[in-house]
């Protein structure tokens, strides 16, 4: 758990693991040099399953692979500061591992909160699908030693997406990933959140081409006719307008004729 300038938040991330109905967890939690008093609320808490750490402000995915490699479970599962866990999400996950050893990560329905009115729905598709767009949220758990094949979160990307790069590689076309039928993730958005500050155009292309050219080599293996693939989504581009522009009874009429 990165915390920086989180105080308001933190004690409700840390409840949240404290109601867990699994018992065998620990949590690290990692103050990557913030400027509030979120030293103070952490060591607030007696439970000797919490470890806590101070270091320098080096950006969260620095501070997740400093608690990760301080941390001593098979699995993992970050957890921002702000957001919370249903009481069954972490036994619901080890669960999933202990059935069936060939997965490789596991996540849940997600609902935002705070300053959001609607969440965006999340379903893995596919590796493919996942090189064009992420679908896992940063909250998944995976195993310590597929953590371990890589090099951690990439501490020098820009503008956030750290949480899709690294499953970009750390998940390959063999990866199963499971998604459990319910919600047990929470997710809050603020004015300030990092999610928000991502999508300004500017900062998503940079930080687009960023994770393209660190994993070039995955890109051209499934996209090796890029040409075609930009000529086919222009076509559908084109097609779309073109439905966009028709009146409601043509468009209504069209339907009516593929029935018949």
């Amino acid at each position: 758990m990165p915390a920086y300038n989180q105080a308001r938040y933190v004690g409700e991330a840390i409840e949240s693991v404290l109601r867990q109905s699994y018992p065998y967890w620990e949590l690290v939690i990692v103050d990557d040099g913030s400027p509030d008093n979120v030293a103070d609320i952490v060591k607030g808490y007696g439970d000797n399953r919490i470890q806590f750490y101070h270091t320098d402000n080096h950006g969260v995915s620095a501070a997740r692979n400093f608690g990760i490699r301080h941390s001593h479970g098979s699995y993992i599962l970050p957890l921002d500061a702000d957001d919370k866990i249903a009481p069954t999400y972490v036994e619901s996950c080890v669960n999933s591992f202990l059935s069936d050893p060939t997965i490789t990560l596991v996540y849940c329905k997600w609902k935002w909160f705070g300053k959001a009115h609607h969440t965006p729905a999340l379903e893995y598709k596919g590796y493919r699908s996942l090189l064009c767009e992420n679908s896992i949220f940063c909250s998944a758990m995976f195993k310590r030693e597929d953590f371990e094949s890589t090099v951690g979160y990439d501490e020098n990307i820009p503008y956030g997406y750290e949480d899709w790069e690294f499953w970009i590689r750390m998940l390959d076309g063999k990866s199963k990933v499971v998604q459990l039928q319910e919600t047990l993730f929470y997710y809050r958005r603020t004015a300030s959140s990092r999610s928000l500050s991502a999508d300004i155009p500017e900062r998503n292309r940079i930080t687009m081409r960023y994770i393209y050219h660190h994993n070039r080599e995955k890109y051209d293996k499934y996209f090796p006719d890029i040409l075609t693939d930009l000529n086919e989504l222009a076509y559908l581009r084109r097609r779309t307008e073109k439905w966009k522009h028709r009146s409601l009874a043509s468009r209504l009429w069209k339907a009516i004729r593929a029935e018949l």
